[in-house]
């Protein structure tokens, strides 16, 4: 067994039982999110994420040992990896980047049934009116060490129904797959502004308001 310094792709700190593990990705973790609309305004997101079983036995035990300083450390990750999230208003001319804050103070984390749960509110930096707006969020590891996923479609809603939220699912080609097929779990991907592996996989939640 070997010690692998998790919080480096992703959150957590996790042992690899092998190091003849290979394909991307090696974990898994499922998404809910769910948009917040006060006064016509978008103004929150609430993240939830739930990590598979393996990975939350081992963040369960760094927690346990060292509660503050593994919450903190997984919190600070999240922070520096822009929430592992790109969040942004779709114009006619280019998609508008909107900045996302986790707000600290509302995440929880939690294991029920031995499954680590994150919850977090993120909120943006001025709100936005939704009528006539479509925004996308995508949500990824960009290594694809970690699969990030919705398992159904209802888990991305919006308190407002002015608004329909879509799910688009990704459709790498088969080169991307083979290539993801073909790294150990020590291998970096090779990234440009055109290959970012995690997001070559990522669902897209869109949301179109009237």
């Amino acid at each position: 067994m070997i010690r692998h310094h998790y919080l480096k792709y992703c959150f957590f700190f996790i042992i690899l039982i092998s190091t003849q593990s290979y394909s991307h990705p090696h974990s898994f973790m499922t998404l809910k999110t769910a948009f917040y609309v006060s006064q016509n305004q978008l103004t929150k997101i609430q993240f939830t994420w739930a990590m598979d079983e393996l990975t939350s036995s081992y963040l369960k035990l760094e927690y346990e040992q060292h509660p503050q300083q593994t919450f903190d450390d997984l919190m600070n990750n999240i922070e520096e990896n822009h929430l592992f999230s790109q969040f942004t208003l779709n114009t006619s001319d280019q998609p508008i980047p909107i900045a996302l804050t986790a707000e600290k103070s509302s995440a929880i984390l939690n294991f029920d049934h031995n499954k680590g749960m994150l919850t977090f509110w993120a909120t943006l930096a001025k709100p936005i009116a939704i009528s006539g707006q479509e925004f996308e969020l995508v949500t990824y590891e960009k290594t694809f060490y970690v699969d990030m996923y919705y398992e159904q479609d209802q888990d991305a809603t919006i308190n407002n129904n002015s608004c329909q939220i879509m799910l688009d699912k990704p459709t790498p080609d088969d080169a991307t797959l083979s290539y993801a097929q073909a790294l150990d779990t020590d291998d970096t991907p090779a990234e440009s502004d055109d290959f970012i592996l995690g997001k070559l996989f990522a669902q897209k939640v869109v949301i179109s308001c009237q």
